[in-house]
């Protein structure tokens, strides 16, 4: 558990910073990320967007990851973002306990990933070059302190982080 902890620490750490250092333009593509999320309790569905997108590799203990974090703008005044740990840096599909993710939602509640069988990430382009076009899709299932959410059906297209 400590070491999950510890994980979790260094994830929100680094999406953080990267928030911070993201201020570039991208050229050729527009960032976004969105996916429909379902609490799985009341069968509630929603849609979300995120605009602003950065992908990144990183060393997580001593796992060398991708991190594909989304969050509203900002001057927006909605709150919220997503950050998802894969293990590798290529085009793939990850799978199951290759994934770490974390969920803020508009509430400031907060869901982690546990490396649940149907978690998918896929990574259909990745230019490891500055500002390098990455795109990709994923589902995952993430728990918090108000249930399990389910998020299908979701995309994401961005500029590297080199």
């Amino acid at each position: 558990m400590k070491k999950s902890q510890v994980r979790i620490i260094t994830l929100l750490l680094f999406c953080c910073w990267l928030g911070v250092a993201c201020k570039k333009s991208h050229s050729g593509f527009t960032p976004s990320l969105s996916f429909e999320t379902t609490n799985d309790s009341s069968q509630t569905s929603v849609a979300i967007h995120f605009p602003s997108v950065t992908v990144a590799v990183q060393e997580v203990d001593t796992l060398h990851t991708t991190t594909i974090f989304g969050q509203y703008s900002d001057t927006s005044t909605l709150v919220g973002g997503i950050s998802i740990h894969v293990i590798g840096d290529t085009t793939a599909t990850y799978k199951g306990n290759g994934i770490l993710a974390t969920y803020t939602d508009g509430l400031g509640n907060t869901y982690n990933s546990f490396g649940d069988s149907t978690d998918v990430v896929t990574i259909t382009a990745f230019s490891k070059a500055d500002e390098g076009e990455v795109t990709g899709s994923f589902s995952l299932t993430v728990t918090g302190p108000a249930g399990t959410l389910t998020i299908n059906d979701g995309s994401f297209i961005a500029g590297f982080l080199d």
